[in-house]
């Protein structure tokens, strides 16, 4: 049966290091035996913390409560002692501050798709109330950018490797296993799939995870380059001038015919920050402005008041 969807993991794919690699790092840095933190994290199994918070039975930083409450009572009982700047939300901040996206990875995604595959980000996650969520919320964007689907297990209340969350997938691809592909960096999450009848690669290099997937696909993934978007030539398009008020103008371009889509950069940029997207787009009249508090100065000097502040005009 022919290949028609593939499915990468998010932590230790298709953005990495993954949270083994960070857990590490956390014992490293408080001087912690080496899986003390795993140990506490995955204790009870299916109600262990982790698991809760993977299932968005709670929450991240209840999840690092609990940990932390966790790692208390096992130092207690194993004779480690914890230091006083010990925390558990470090390791959160050091995976936001550190974690880097696969891009080879995310490349060979967008080459799927637009070879015809159905792509899909099926990840275990937590539900971030913490101080990073917005990082967790720009990342999660971007996804749903690149891919068909966006599936987090926190929103549906079960978790990989449980075979539910593989149907479910599937289902909502509309794909049979056997035309589908999941790519995760945990054997364990891998062994359900492969008995449903899913071809799995096991995420370790990169080069290696690309000639499994093409081998699998049929797609060329290895050796290609994203090509560059082409920028605008700024005398193909109309330029213009509105004066808002005495001495102040406002400069735009204007490219193209149809329902008007206005480009507004922010600071200190122009409109030379649009100059890939604003000829994308034939069927509509596309304008950029650049807007007079930046690089092109259309306005007279602010008057000021004789203590030497701005007077609003």
């Amino acid at each position: 049966m022919k290949r028609r969807a593939v499915l990468f993991d998010l932590g230790g794919v298709l953005f990495g290091p993954g949270l083994q690699h960070f857990l590490g790092s956390c014992e490293r840095h408080f001087a912690l035996p080496s899986s003390f933190l795993q140990k506490v994290l995955f204790a009870g199994s299916s109600e262990s913390p982790y698991a809760k918070a993977m299932k968005g039975q709670i929450t991240l930083s209840q999840l690092c409560s609990e940990v932390e409450e966790g790692c208390r009572q096992h130092a207690s009982a194993s004779g480690v002692t914890l230091p006083a700047t010990f925390s558990i939300s470090r390791i959160f901040e050091e995976m936001a501050a550190k974690g880097t996206i696969n891009t080879p990875l995310l490349q060979a995604a967008g080459v799927l798709r637009r070879n015809g595959f159905k792509t899909c980000v099926l990840t275990n996650n937590w539900v971030d109330d913490s101080a990073g969520r917005l990082f967790t919320a720009t990342l999660m964007n971007m996804l749903h950018r690149h891919f068909d689907l966006v599936i987090e297990s926190c929103r549906l209340d079960m978790q990989k490797p449980d075979p539910q969350i593989y149907t479910y997938a599937l289902g909502t691809l509309q794909v049979e296993p056997q035309e589908a592909i999941l790519l995760d960096d945990i054997g364990e999450n891998l062994r359900p799939a492969r008995e449903m009848g899913m071809a799995t690669i096991l995420v370790r290099d990169t080069d290696a995870v690309l000639k499994e997937l093409e081998q699998l696909s049929g797609v060329q993934l290895l050796g290609l380059e994203e090509p560059l978007p082409t920028a605008c030539d700024p005398s193909s398009v109309s330029h213009g001038y509105v004066s808002i008020r005495p001495g102040v103008q406002l400069h735009f371009l204007e490219m193209g015919e149809g329902p008007v889509i206005c480009l507004c950069h922010g600071f200190p940029e122009t409109w030379l920050s649009w100059r890939y997207q604003i000829h994308l787009s034939p069927d509509y009249s596309t304008t950029a402005t650049s807007f007079c508090s930046t690089a092109e100065p259309e306005q007279p000097p602010l008057p000021r008041s004789p203590a030497g502040t701005l007077l609003k005009p």
